[in-house]
């Protein structure tokens, strides 16, 4: 078998499943995705390049945001972590800003235009949202950032 660089899809939504996923795979990753709190436990004990919490309210993983990545980092501290979602930049950032609280100290938060190579990918966030898969140039804006930052 061929060696896959997973992603966790730590936090299923539409969104995620529908346009995360194509997305990963033309950026050279395997998405696999949580159907529930005891799935994503035992996919946390596997080897994964990364995690993806969506932001929204529903997802297939009975639990919010925060929850999801205090299990993440609980189960792999260092895994690097990208919030996805459908609302606007700002509300995105609050909502992560919530999530890392007490969790991560002086987290760094940026989404694709910003985001800088060399950042410490456990207490860096990339902030992914629907828009940033629009059109070609956001799309390869997107694409460098999570090669970046999950490696």
């Amino acid at each position: 078998m061929a060696f896959e660089k997973r992603i966790l899809l730590a936090r299923p939504h539409a969104f995620i499943v529908n346009q995360m996923r194509p997305f990963l795979v033309d950026a050279g990753y395997v998405g696999v995705g949580a159907r529930d709190l005891d799935h994503l436990r035992a996919e946390l004990g596997s080897s994964l390049k990364g995690a993806i919490i969506s932001t929204a309210v529903t997802s297939t993983v009975d639990a919010d945001a925060a929850a999801v990545l205090r299990l993440v980092r609980e189960m792999q501290p260092n895994l690097p972590v990208v919030f996805a979602g459908m609302a606007d930049a700002a509300t995105m950032r609050s909502t992560a800003e919530r999530a890392v609280k007490g969790l991560v100290p002086s987290p760094v938060f940026a989404g694709p235009a910003d985001y800088r190579a060399g950042l410490n990918r456990s207490t860096s966030f990339l902030i992914l949202r629907k828009d940033d898969l629009l059109n070609a140039v956001s799309i390869e804006l997107a694409t460098r950032a999570l090669r970046s930052h999950f490696g």
